[in-house]
């Protein structure tokens, strides 16, 4: 059972990632305003790591026969896909936010 809520929270993590990509993006091209991209990208970034704390925590634990749930390998390479996703679009806010915030400004 763990494993199959620790996939779907993983799924919900993705999605929405998927969402704050399409909010990142629409800032980029400008079709929605710099403080309105960031003050709607800020709670779903929040969502998606809250949902990859789940799912890592629920992929971490043991079965009843002492089996982990998931290989450590397998761990691994989930954790580092959110990590790195996570990296990139937060690269990408800091891009947009020198880029377009402090130039506007000045």
């Amino acid at each position: 059972m763990r494993k199959i809520l620790g996939f779907v929270c993983y799924g919900i993590m993705m999605l929405a990632y998927a969402a704050s990509g399409v909010i990142t993006y629409k800032t980029w091209q400008q079709e929605i305003s710099y403080y309105q991209g960031f003050l709607t990208f800020i709670p779903v970034f929040i969502v998606s790591y809250w949902f990859a704390t789940f799912s890592m925590q629920l992929f971490d634990g043991k079965r009843s026969d002492g089996e982990p749930i998931l290989g450590k390998k397998l761990c691994a390479v989930l954790n580092n896909l959110s990590t790195v996703i996570s990296l990139i679009l937060i690269g990408l806010w800091v891009y947009l936010y020198i880029s377009r915030s402090l130039y506007a400004a000045g």
